[in-house]
């Protein structure tokens, strides 16, 4: 039980680092996107930047549903790769359907990877609400110059 739990543990922790990645790459591309002007249309430009910023963000948290996934695979807790994204998905999302559930002493990962979902899913939505403010607040500015 304490070996699953450490591993659990340990899955967590590489999973905080492919979110610090996703989070570093998504930051740079905002750092550069925001040196831009907001240009004639500043609506589409504010959206495509939301776009991009949530796409990579997204790909850093499929990422790692895709790590459970493979983890849950190499330990034989279900049977296929298709099943372990699902159960992954749905375990990280902390949806928990409960149409596939894990047996034994791997059931124990499972709510570790809803928490684990769960902060990691609250890195991106601080992130993304903290591009937000600097949008907004440079949008009314650029719309108080134009005034």
């Amino acid at each position: 039980m304490i070996a699953v739990i450490a591993l659990g543990l340990l899955a967590m922790s590489a999973c905080l680092a492919l979110q610090v990645l996703a989070s570093v790459y998504a930051a740079r591309y905002f750092a550069r996107a925001t040196r831009q002007p907001l240009g004639p249309k500043p609506l589409r430009g504010i959206f495509l930047q939301f776009s991009v910023l949530m796409l990579m963000l997204m790909t850093g948290n499929i990422v790692q549903v895709a790590f459970w996934a493979l983890l849950y695979r190499l330990l034989g807790a279900v049977e296929d790769f298709e099943t372990a994204m699902y159960f992954s998905g749905v375990t990280f999302t902390s949806l928990g359907y409960g149409d596939v559930v894990l047996h034994g002493q791997m059931r124990l990962l499972a709510p570790l990877q809803a928490a684990n979902g769960l902060m990691m899913f609250g890195i991106t939505t601080a992130l993304f609400i903290s591009v937000i403010q600097q949008v907004t607040a440079k949008w009314i500015a650029a719309q108080s110059v134009r005034t």
